[in-house]
């Protein structure tokens, strides 16, 4: 049996002490110099917003966060795309975040949920439940004062 609270995702934060000794950790982690890596991801709520309605009309139970990685290559395929906002060069060799919605499949929970390009979409036009991306990066964009970020 699970303890009282243990899953419950309303109480899942921490103090803002130990999340900034987490994002000083991953900083030593670094093995660049400050401001050549990824410190953290900037979402808009817009984006964010429409997450949580593709959570509600394909009856997700949660969205996982990938942690991917920028190649000149790469951005070159996300610019070459007939739809959303292009990547500045300057996140060549930058980490990044991709959310995905997730839903309960055949009894099983948490799988990830992608509908297949022959079902209503057609060429290389975004699907419904394609991961999200396109957040802007610090170093390039950031809340220096954040208590994250000392």
């Amino acid at each position: 049996m699970l303890e009282k609270d243990s899953k419950n995702s309303t109480t899942n934060t921490i103090p803002v002490g130990i999340a900034s000794q987490m994002t000083a950790a991953f900083r030593k982690s670094q093995n660049s110099e400050k401001g050549t890596y990824t410190e953290a991801a900037w979402f808009p709520a817009e984006q964010i917003m429409a997450l949580t309605k593709k959570l509600a009309e394909f009856e997700g139970d949660g969205i996982r966060i990938y942690f991917g990685r920028y190649t000149d290559d790469i951005i070159n395929q996300i610019n070459n795309l007939e739809y959303g906002d292009k990547i500045p060069p300057t996140y060549a060799e930058m980490n990044t975040l991709l959310l995905v919605v997730t839903k309960i499949i055949d009894g099983k929970p948490r799988v990830d949920y992608f509908i297949d390009k022959g079902e209503g979409c057609e060429g290389d036009a975004p699907q419904p439940t394609d991961p999200e991306n396109r957040s802007e990066l610090c170093p390039q964009v950031c809340d220096d004062d954040s208590k994250l970020m000392l």
